[in-house]
């Protein structure tokens, strides 16, 4: 056997030429190998005993990048001529053979950590989406449920198109002022099982609610009466409520069925017409001193009457000064205090000092504000009409009450005067009460008819209140 590059006679296993180091024969090693697409060489045994067969299958031409396996070349023998002795057999770590320019890369595998993390995440994620997957599906099944178990909102029937309300306000058997309201509802459907409507006073500026009671059915309207035992309920609250409730609240809690609300505004003076006004004794309002102050005139009519009727000059003269008094106030050209012996025929009433005529009594004072209320911005087509009858109620009282206290002073100087006494004793009455010019029994808000009580009546009726749903 030659070498078939230098011609050099080489041994029958010798795997690289002793001369030029050509490789005559494959390598069968671990590792590094150079293979070739070749017939399959039987095996063989290298004079050192190791075994250096080939793989029983062809594999692409190639030099891998693994470690390369050691090699050993075999001894030279004496007769070989001019070949050169090789080095003894030792580890060969680093070497590697030359690379074949016929090689093809061999498809290189994915590194099995590498497909073991990817899997992991894989998994990781899956399991996240049957998660979020399986909690959706039950937050969804429980909001079905509920809605499922869940009643109609409490207004979802109640409340229709026609559904209308009223606030009237009044003065109840106790003698107080505004501290009573009556409540009428139309078309207003009966509430589920187990409900009941429940009216409420609130006032906003303070956050305070006064319960009202539970409207009653009465055929097709739903009403409720309540009475404030002397608590001025304009003063009390700026709007009124409607709910609906189960069973006994103390506070409004349920659904909101009605509102009506003042207008701002035009509730001032409404305010200072029956609830409070700053100057008054006592602040009370200027129809309530209008109406209080009328009904101690009518009284002292009334004893003035009896006096003279008695021919008593005295008492005639007791009684004129207090009708005075009433009349001017305080500030009259005429107020007087009563002598003491007055109390002797129970002629004592001196009013609180306000009196009613003057640009600061409370005739004209109650006049100007209704006015004020009737020409506020938000001021209602009802407010105005009822403050008209309050301004003409006023000024039939200015005229009356003006009689009156010129008809007394002439008669301190001439308390025998009887057509004076009689005209007093009307007017007073006319002033209180007011008088039907109609011929039809009825006293009107009309020049010449309303008084003191119709004025403060339709004072109250400027404070009612429509109830609209929300």
């Amino acid at each position: 056997m030659v070498c078939p590059r230098c011609n050099t006679p080489i041994e029958e296993d010798t795997v690289f030429c002793g001369n030029c180091g050509n490789q005559v024969a494959p390598l069968n090693a671990r590792g590094s190998t150079v293979v070739d697409t070749t017939e399959r060489l039987p095996d063989r045994k290298q004079s050192n005993g190791q075994d250096r067969s080939f793989a029983p299958q062809s594999l692409p031409t190639e030099i891998a990048t693994s470690q390369p396996w050691p090699y050993a070349p075999p001894p030279i023998k004496a007769d070989q001529g001019n070949v050169s002795s090789l080095p003894p057999r030792q580890d060969q770590g680093n070497f590697s053979p030359p690379p074949l320019t016929s090689a093809t890369p061999y498809p290189s595998r994915p590194s099995r950590g590498f497909n073991i993390r990817q899997a992991m995440f894989i998994a990781l994620i899956i399991v996240l989406l049957i998660i979020g997957i399986t909690a959706g599906t039950l937050a969804l099944l429980r909001i079905n449920a509920n809605n499922s178990v869940k009643k109609p909102p409490a207004t979802a029937a109640p409340v229709v198109a026609s559904t209308s309300g009223l606030v009237s306000f009044n003065d109840s058997q106790n003698g107080g002022h505004t501290d009573a309201l009556k409540i009428i509802i139309n078309g207003l459907k009966l509430p589920p099982a187990g409900s009941q409507y429940d009216a409420w006073l609130v006032n906003e500026a303070t956050e305070q609610t006064l319960p009202l009671g539970t409207l009653t059915a009465e055929g097709q309207a739903f009403t409720l009466n309540f009475s404030g035992n002397g608590t001025n309920l304009l003063g009390a609250g700026d709007m009124i409520k409607i709910t609906q409730e189960q069973g006994n609240v103390s506070l409004p809690t349920g659904t909101v069925v009605l509102t009506g609300k003042f207008p701002p505004l035009a509730f001032i003076h409404i305010r200072h017409l029956l609830f409070s006004f700053p100057s008054t004794p006592g602040k009370i309002g200027l129809l309530v001193g209008t109406r209080e102050t009328a009904r101690l005139l009518n009284a002292e009519a009334l004893l003035l009457k009896n006096a003279a009727n008695n021919g008593n000059q005295a008492a005639t003269r007791c009684a004129a000064q207090g009708i005075v008094n009433l009349a001017e106030g305080r500030q009259g050209a005429h107020m007087q205090a009563l002598p003491g012996f007055c109390s002797t025929w129970n002629i004592t009433a001196v009013g609180d000092g306000f009196g009613l005529l003057g640009n600061n009594g409370y005739v004209a004072l109650a006049q100007a504000h209704a006015s004020l209320a009737a020409t506020q911005p938000d001021s209602t087509p009802n407010i105005k009409l009822h403050a008209g009858h309050v301004e003409i109620c006023m000024q039939n009282v200015r005229g009356w009450v003006t009689t009156i206290d010129q008809d007394a002073v002439a008669l301190l100087n001439n308390p025998g005067d009887m057509g004076k006494v009689q005209e007093i004793v009307t007017l007073a009455d006319h002033a209180l009460n007011g008088v039907a010019i109609n011929g039809n029994e009825i006293v009107e808000p009309i020049p010449g008819s309303g008084g003191a009580i119709t004025g403060y009546v339709h004072g109250q009726l400027m404070a009612a209140l429509p109830l609209a749903s929300q």
